[in-house]
């Protein structure tokens, strides 16, 4: 039931024993009605009761047999991980001109304490809507105790609900409603650590403040700051020295940025042009993209460029004389003609390197 909230603080005043003592009731008084109406000793009430026999219904839609505890345990031990066992279970209800009334099995425990009038009381612990409606739309289980709060019943409600400010502090502290006295008190300890941990935060930014105005330590930082505002000029002044700095910032970061990309230039143009002169195969047109990836990457082309192939002897001229009826290859068009072949042998599934790829063309020009 989402729309449904358990009040455990109503007890009624029927009397659970009978005169005799020793005897134990079957049938229990468990909601006193008197012309519709459930009435307490505190203000909580009265409750409503429209139909019994739907109350009783809904009594038993999720269990066969409800508990009778002892002092509420169920509700204010339990939750802390203390013992709450069952002294009996009402397995049946009927609604009675005075009210329901529940048949009850009781362990041998209960029996004693019932027997010996260790308590003459029983409180049930009803559901009601939780938009505020004092209507009754079940009940979840009993207790045992000796302190009753519904009138003309035997309950053992207690008339003052612990749990009503247990609830309250889990929603302040944006714990679940079932939250326990253990996750309330988490809660309250990390909100003071945390509280703590702020001021001590906010003392040591003070402090370094304090340091730049030269104030020493236990000074009055504010009157400092005050001080060194009217010294400024005022807010208007303070705010024409930041914008200033921030202007000389910008400048001095762009010329650092400038200064960067100038000296990546160098540095990547030396390289590709170096390995050119000493004789790697690396096309003309490619100069320049390499030039261009070693500026964003530089350990990444060193390496690639490093597994171009050489070329052996001397550097074969821009334009080459014929030779033996066929005309040889440049450097520069035999490292372009293999790179290409190199790609074209990749989109077939075979992997080359570029020395078989140079020597693929070269028997190629044959």
């Amino acid at each position: 039931m989402s729309n449904v909230a358990q009040t455990t603080s109503l007890s009624l005043n029927s009397q659970l024993l009978p005169d005799d003592k020793g005897q134990v009731p079957d049938w229990v008084h468990l909601l006193p009605t008197s012309e519709g109406m459930v009435q307490t000793n505190d203000a909580r009430g009265p409750y409503h009761v429209s139909d019994a026999e739907k109350i009783i219904a809904a009594s038993f839609a999720e269990a066969d047999r409800l508990p009778i505890d002892e002092n509420h345990a169920t509700d204010l031990a339990a939750p802390k991980g203390l013992p709450a066992p069952a002294h009996g279970w009402i397995i049946s209800m009927q609604a009675r001109a005075d009210g329901i009334w529940g048949k009850v099995e009781w362990s041998d425990q209960g029996r004693a304490l019932l027997a010996a009038r260790a308590y003459r009381n029983l409180s049930p612990v009803i559901a009601v809507p939780l938009n505020g409606s004092k209507a009754v739309l079940s009940i979840l289980r009993a207790s045992l105790v000796n302190r009753p709060n519904f009138r003309g019943l035997a309950s053992l409600n207690q008339e003052t609900d612990d749990m009503s400010f247990q609830k309250t502090m889990a929603g302040v502290l944006g714990l679940s409603a079932d939250a326990s006295e253990a996750d309330i008190s988490t809660a309250l300890t990390a909100l003071k650590d945390n509280g703590a941990t702020a001021t001590t935060e906010l003392q040591s930014q003070l402090g370094e403040i304090g340091t730049a105005l030269g104030v020493a330590d236990g000074g009055d930082v504010l009157a400092a700051a005050k001080v060194a505002k009217a010294g400024l000029g005022g807010e208007t002044a303070l705010q024409a020295s930041v914008t200033e700095l921030q202007a000389a910032n910008t400048t001095l970061q762009t010329s650092l940025n400038a200064l960067t990309t100038d000296r990546a230039l160098d540095k990547a143009t030396a390289f590709v042009t170096g390995e050119m002169e000493k004789g790697r195969m690396i096309p003309g047109p490619l100069k320049d993209h390499y030039i261009s990836m070693h500026q964003q990457d530089p350990a990444r082309v060193e390496k690639e460029i490093n597994a171009l192939p050489k070329m052996s002897g001397a550097i074969i001229p821009d334009v080459p004389p014929e030779h033996g009826g066929a005309i040889s290859l440049n450097a520069t068009e035999l490292a372009s003609k293999a790179t290409v072949y190199q790609a074209e042998q990749a989109a077939a599934g075979n992997e080359i390197s570029m020395s078989a790829a140079v020597h693929a063309v070269q028997e190629d020009r044959k």
